[in-house]
């Protein structure tokens, strides 16, 4: 069942995310805040010729936005900004009846929150703070 997976998955996820920390020597980065739940998200990136060669992230935000950002983080290394927004748009589509999409790996899961419109903004945070951090020249934080 959908539902059930989307639950193991976003647990384990925010459990012990991936990517989770600081970089020592971000290129780019943000901070993005839900204003609805309250959520927080800074995103560092380290960007070399367009792509996003790592990224980790950080903050105090739900177990939805955990996830998303820590299933995210192995998709968006090695991306460029446009490819990432593809990704938050194949995400959308899944909500919206699109079949499973294998290149949204285990992002596939939050198809479930097609069913929870609330949360989805949950996760769309960590687009949007990687959106931030691309269109930042430096650190600077958002």
């Amino acid at each position: 069942m959908v539902t059930d997976l989307y639950q193991r998955v976003v647990l384990e996820h925010n459990r012990a995310p991936r990517r989770f920390g600081r970089l020592e020597r971000p290129t780019h980065a943000a901070e993005r805040a839900n204003a609805r739940c309250g959520d927080r998200l800074r995103c560092e990136l380290h960007v070399s010729e367009g792509r996003i060669e790592d990224l980790r992230f950080d903050g105090e935000a739900c177990a939805v936005a955990i996830a998303t950002a820590s299933m995210l983080g192995g998709l968006a290394c090695g991306a460029t900004g446009a490819e990432v927004a593809r990704i938050a748009e194949r995400l959308r589509a899944l909500w919206h009846g699109a079949s499973d999409d294998p290149g949204l790996g285990e992002l596939n899961a939050l198809a479930a929150l097609a069913r929870f419109p609330e949360r989805r903004h949950c996760a769309e945070l960590p687009f949007a703070a990687i959106a931030a951090a691309l269109q930042e020249s430096n650190t600077a934080s958002a």
